[in-house]
Formats: C-alpha cells, structure tokens, sequence
C-alpha cells in the first residue's frame, strides 16, 4: 500500500499543477473578450492542454475539469451551464484530436527536429484551432447564446487566439517535456548573445508601440529582426524564447495602449507569421548543423579508410624486411665458412636492424590507432623530397598501365617540413591518382609532372597533367563531398585531401585550364598549435 503512494502522490501532484499553471495561463490572457463569448485575442493555456494529452490522452478529463474551472474561476458564473459544459467538452475532444495527429505525425524523440515536423506541426495546428473555434462557437450558437455580430467573424476570432497561443506556447511546452530540448533552451539563456537579443526586442516593441495606431502595422515587421537573428544563431531554441518573449512584450503593450479590438486581432496574425518565421529557420538552421556533424563523421570515417589504406602501404615495408631479416639470420645460422666471432657479429648487426624495422611497424599501428581514436593530426619534421619521391615511385605501376609517363622536379635543399608523412603521401597519392586518371582521357600519350619549390615561407606542391582540366563551373564543388563520378569511387578524396592540407596549415587548389594543375602548399615555420592538432 506505502508502494503505491509514491505514484499516487506524483499524479495527483501533476493533475493540481496543470490546473493551477492552466488557470494562470487563462487569466493572464484573459483580455479583452469579444461579442460576450468570452473570446480572447491569444490563448496560450490551450497549448498547455495539447501538451499534456501529447503526454498522456487519458488526461481528456481533466482538460475538460480545467476548461470547467476556468470559465467559472476566470470568466465568472455561466448564464447557461448546460451549454458551457458542452462547450467545454467540445473543446477539450478538439484539443485531444489536435494532440493525437501530433503524436501520429510529429517525431517525438525531439520535438520539431525537421521541416516536414514543422510543416506538419503548423498544419495541424491550424486546421484544429479552426475546428475547435467551429464547435465552441456552433455550440453556444445551437443554445440560442451565440455572437451578437456575424458567426463567421467570431469563429475566426477565435481561431486566431488559439492558433496563435498554441503555435508560440506549443513547442516551448515539447521543449520542456525532452531532455535534449531542456538542455538547448538552458544553454540558450546562458549566453550573452541572447541577452543581446532580448534587448533588441524590447527596444523594437517600444519602437512599434510608440508610433501612432495605425503605423503599428508599419513598424511591426522590425520584429522580424530578432527573430531572425536568434533563430539562425540558436536554431529552433532561440525561435521559440523569441516568439516567447515577444508574444508576452506584444500582450503587455496592447494592453498598455488604446486601440481597437481589430488592431488587435491584426497583430495577433503577424504574431503568427512571426513565429512560424523564426520556427522555420530555425529547424532549418538545425537540421544543417546536424548534417554537418553527420558529413564530419562520414568524412572522418572515409579519411580513416584511405589512412588504413596509406599505413598498410608504410608497413609492408618494413614487414618485407623483417622477412628478408628472418631468412638472414636461418642462412648466418646453417652458415660454416664462418667464424662464431663473425657470426655473433652478423647476428648483432641484423637483431639491430630487425628491431629498427620492428620500431617502425610499431610506430605505424600506433598511428593508425591514434587516428582512429581523435583524428588528430601528428606534426614532425620531414623531409618533403623524400615524401615525393616515395609516393611518385609507388604510383608508377598505375601509371605504366595505362601508358602515362611520371616526371619530378624537385628543388634542391629544401628544408624539412612540419608534417605527418603518411598524410601529406595520403594527399600525393589522391592528387597523382586523378592526374593519371585524367590522362587516360587523352589521345596523347598521358604525362604527369609533380614539382617542388619553395614559395615565399611555404613549400609549394604542384602536380600538372596533359588530361582535360578542370572547367571553372566545376571548381565551386570540386572540393565538397558528393557523388563520384569514377566507378566505386567515394567522392570524398579531394575534401579530405583539403582538410588533411588545411590541418597542417596549408591551402589546396586547383587551377582551371585546358590541363590538369593541382597546388598545395606546407608551411616551412610551424603552425598556430590549434592548427597542428585540429582533425
């Protein structure tokens, strides 16, 4: 029995604060009803409502109780009981109707995270804040208490106040019931630069609210201002404390200046646009930065590949010569034309280079792991030459089949560079790939040169070909990740070859023309250390 009190507590703790919050919300927004039917200009405790059946549709009755209590605690003693129960009633099934096609048709694990939620959420919204206005009006019209002017202008009054609290209040609501979306508005306010903004908030209510009446209208699009700034800086997060912030400034002055009911009302719609505005650009705001860290990951994963593919090449090496060492050491041993002194040597000499390699096979899986784990970038002086000349060498046999000819040109002395080898070779080896590639393309025969001299502080890389070139309309998306246009590949090798060179502090580029002409550049000083460890 004590098991089931803890429970128990908790609901009846949730069912008292929803009726307290809702009632709250009521008579804060309790202003200025219109035609006698208690029809206000902005209704944020419908979305509270929404909100709650989102949660948990058995909840209906108690929106039904909370509707009840504010019409009798806010707006006074009904005059006709029986038509305000079912006034309510109507409402709270519109509401739970409005929540279950949410439910159905919005993601739930994060509130708004894409345009069709967003498209989706302001559908939904408004066709049932007009369904809820129909019935609640119809009903006290079927009663014989309807509108004293026409039924159709107080539909559309109230549709407008429910469409407007629920779309403002709604995804504050969703924000506050997900963790992550807790997280972003707690983070949101914590900065300066959303102080900042609230500010200009303030400042373009009091701009729009002390011109004359009918310039209301005139100056009310600086508010778009705002809102655009926060929710291209916060995404969906700054909209909402935005449309939040405003719609309560916007509520505060209409009460605090004379005007009409339908000035009112006008507002209230551009307070609409307003928010679905801001709720646009900043979902769309968000879904880029979420595929930015998606393509980073995809990014990171292909670079991982090709660095496998660079170090497997690195550490065969020195595998062929611990080989070549093991069948050293069998032959010194079956050896007799020999002394033991002279053997004891020989066997020194190759132990020290069997550990050299060992050393260097070490390194190289230590590397590879080191990527894996951060993708960090390891600078060391290098020789650069000796870079080119590898690479160059271990390209030859993909160029002499397909009868492309390789020449360097390398300057002589030149100073060792802050590098990581197997990356800077990872790049060559892209760059050269595609060179020959595109001699294939010729009717001459292919030709590739790869030269090297210094440029000012840098070391500059060039690696020209005789094949087609590189159109100017090619050059903008040359360097994004995207579709291959050579069969199997990945179309990620140039921008990881461009993030490789630009950690070490360099640049990448192509020059356009009726040939193949790659550049990059290595700084011969050593780079900002944010640079040098950057992924």
């Amino acid at each position: 029995m004590c098991a089931g009190l803890g429970p128990s507590l908790r609901r009846w703790g949730v069912q008292l604060a929803f009726v307290l919050v809702f009632l709250a919300l009521d008579w804060v927004s309790y202003i200025r009803p219109f035609q006698g039917l208690n029809i206000t200009p902005w209704n944020p405790h419908p979305a509270l409502a929404v909100a709650l059946l989102m949660w948990n549709r058995r909840y209906l009755w108690l929106v039904w109780l909370a509707l009840v209590t504010a019409e009798l605690a806010v707006r006074g003693v009904p005059a006709d009981w029986l038509a305000t129960l079912a006034a309510t009633a109507t409402l709270a099934f519109a509401y739970a109707a409005i929540a279950r096609a949410l439910t159905l048709r919005v993601e739930s694990t994060l509130a708004l995270a894409t345009r069709r939620d967003l498209f989706w959420f302001a559908g939904i919204v408004i066709g049932g804040s007009l369904l809820a206005g129909g019935l609640y009006i119809a009903t006290f019209a079927a009663a014989g208490h309807g509108p004293s002017g026409p039924l159709h202008e107080a539909i559309a009054r109230f549709w407008v106040g429910d469409a407007v609290g629920i779309v403002v209040f709604l995804p504050m609501c969703l924000f506050l019931l997900d963790g992550k979306r807790r997280a972003s508005l707690v983070d949101t306010l914590r900065t300066r630069e959303w102080w900042l903004i609230a500010t200009l908030v303030c400042s373009m209510l009091f701009v729009v609210f002390s011109a004359e009446e009918g310039d209301h209208f005139k100056f009310f699009y600086l508010l778009f201002l705002p809102a655009v700034w926060a929710s291209a800086r916060f995404g969906v997060a700054g909209a909402v404390l935005c449309a939040a912030l405003t719609q309560g400034g916007l509520i505060i002055a209409l009460q605090s200046v004379p005007g009409s009911d339908l000035s009112v009302f006008e507002l209230q719609v551009l307070m609409a646009a307003l928010a679905l505005t801001g709720l646009m650009l900043g979902v769309t705001v968000d879904e880029r930065e979420r595929a930015a860290r998606e393509l980073k990951g995809s990014l990171h994963l292909a670079a991982a590949g090709q660095m496998a593919a660079a170090l497997a090449h690195e550490l065969s090496q020195p595998l062929t010569a611990l080989n070549q060492y093991a069948r050293a050491t069998r032959m010194l041993a079956e050896a007799t034309d020999m002394s033991d002194s002279e053997r004891l040597a020989r066997f020194a000499l190759v132990t020290a280079q069997i550990g050299d390699d060992a050393a260097r096979a070490t390194d190289v899986v230590r590397r590879l792991r080191d990527f894996f784990r951060s993708g960090g970038t390891q600078l060391r002086l290098a020789s650069l030459a000796h870079v080119i000349e590898e690479t160059v060498d271990g390209s030859r046999r993909r160029a002499n089949a397909q009868g492309t000819a390789i020449e360097k040109s390398v300057e002589q002395a030149l100073p060792p560079v802050l590098m990581d080898p197997v990356q800077i070779a990872v790049v060559l080896r892209n760059v050269l790939a595609n060179a020959i590639d595109a001699t294939a393309q010729g009717a001459a025969p292919g030709q590739v040169n790869v030269r090297a001299r210094m440029d000012k502080d840098t070391v500059l890389v060039e690696v020209l070909d005789n094949g087609p070139g590189v159109s100017k309309a090619k050059l903008q998306s040359l360097f994004e990740a995207g579709p291959s246009e050579k069969p199997g590949g990945m179309g990620v090798g140039l921008s990881i070859c461009r993030a490789i060179i630009e950690a070490h502090g360099g640049l990448l580029w192509v020059r356009p023309g009726p040939s193949g002409h790659f550049c990059f550049t290595l700084p011969v000083e050593q780079p900002p250390s944010k640079v040098a460890n950057a992924s």
